[in-house]
């Protein structure tokens, strides 16, 4: 089944505009029966090639986490071919390793995947993917020198930088760099340490973190409505911009016409509502008020409202936002948007709290002139 949904995305107003389709092109392939995919939260996702990878990743296939469910943490890879149309299916592989709430990166030396988390917890492990004959070959790299989850991986100066994440005892304000004659070293300091940034990078000296979130203990998560710039010439990270709301799982990219592109995004409203009682849980030893809380908790996440659908650009030549046409959908989080020449690829992700979306986005990049 394909469906096919154009959104015409006005991103500025100059003398040239750059405009968006959005395209609501295919979904991940049914299961037994035709049993639709539940989908997939933080995938390893990549390009290699003209292929698009979804793999890994997390879900709960039998039950809700509110209702008891087990997180899974599925090993299937999805290889698609990238064609004028749109995507098609390719083939289907068992991963003997996988992971969920990698960084993810497609540069020009292949597929990079680091860090996640698998049933045990976080990871350290790094993988470089490549696709032979439409058969994925993994080639571990040397490890990161803590394992973490929900950071971010990028591609500039022709190195990887992994950026922020966290694991069981901290949340990391680290930016390492990756060379294969001394593996990842500490290269940089964040102003603050964060997890589930928008990490994107010009490709050569610049890399900028927009938004995340830090974990604290006994208390609710900070989110950040910064945006940070690490200019890894000079070593200097600085803030250059303030989101119009902090936020956190969102995606974007590098749009090659010196912007940024934003897409989605948790504003932590109702996350914070769950910490809050998940606390109160904590503290009280009172059985009936212990059950009370659950179950509105329970209720909060059963409720979720799901997360925002607003795509924003950041110019930095200007230094302004501009909002544009919400995305087509259910708007995912916890996912790696991807660019494959001036195409846009958003695969799958979470759309409410323990929810799952099956779709793959895509959208063209489209440069129009005024009269």
């Amino acid at each position: 089944m394909r469906f096919w949904i154009l959104l015409m995305v006005g991103i500025s107003a100059c003398s040239s505009e750059h405009r968006m389709e959005w395209r609501k092109v295919f979904f991940l392939p049914a299961g037994e029966n035709n049993t639709p995919h539940i989908g997939l939260a933080g995938p390893m996702a990549g390009i290699t090639g003209d292929r698009l990878v979804i793999a890994g990743g997390a879900n709960f296939p039998v039950k809700m986490p509110w209702e008891g469910g087990t997180k899974a943490y599925p090993r299937q890879a999805y290889i698609y071919g990238i064609e004028d149309g749109g995507l098609r299916l390719v083939r289907q592989q068992t991963l003997e390793t996988a992971v969920a709430y990698p960084g993810n990166c497609s540069a020009e030396g292949g597929w990079y995947v680091a860090g996640g988390e698998n049933e045990s917890g976080p990871v350290n492990t790094v993988m470089k993917i490549r696709q032979e004959n439409d058969t994925l070959v993994t080639e571990l790299m040397a490890p990161l020198p803590v394992p973490l989850t929900n950071g971010s991986l990028v591609s500039a100066s022709g190195k990887l930088y992994f950026v922020g994440g966290e694991n069981r005892a901290f949340v990391s304000d680290k930016i390492y760099a990756y060379s294969k004659a001394s593996g990842w070293k500490e290269a940089y300091s964040l102003p603050y340490a964060v997890s589930h940034a928008v990490v994107v990078s010009d490709g050569k000296s610049k890399i900028y973190i927009a938004g995340g979130r830090k974990r604290n203990e006994n208390a609710i998560s900070t989110l950040y409505d910064a945006v940070l710039e690490a200019d890894l010439a000079s070593g200097k990270v600085q803030q250059i911009a303030t989101l119009p709301e902090a936020l956190a799982a969102g995606t974007g990219v590098w749009d090659k016409q010196g912007s940024i592109l934003l897409f989605g995004g948790d504003n932590g409203e109702t996350f914070h509502r769950v910490e809050a009682l998940i606390a109160e849980i904590g503290r009280t030893g009172d059985a009936e008020k212990k059950k009370e809380l659950n179950e509105q908790k329970a209720q909060l996440q059963r409720s979720h409202p799901g997360f925002s659908k607003t795509g924003r650009k950041y110019n930095l030549k200007k230094k302004e936002w501009t909002q544009v046409l919400p995305l087509p959908g259910e708007s995912p989080v916890t996912t790696t948007a991807l660019t494959y020449g001036d195409r846009v690829i958003i695969p799958s992700g979470e759309i409410r709290a323990g929810v799952r979306t099956n779709q793959i986005l895509t959208g063209k990049q489209v440069k129009t002139y005024e009269k």
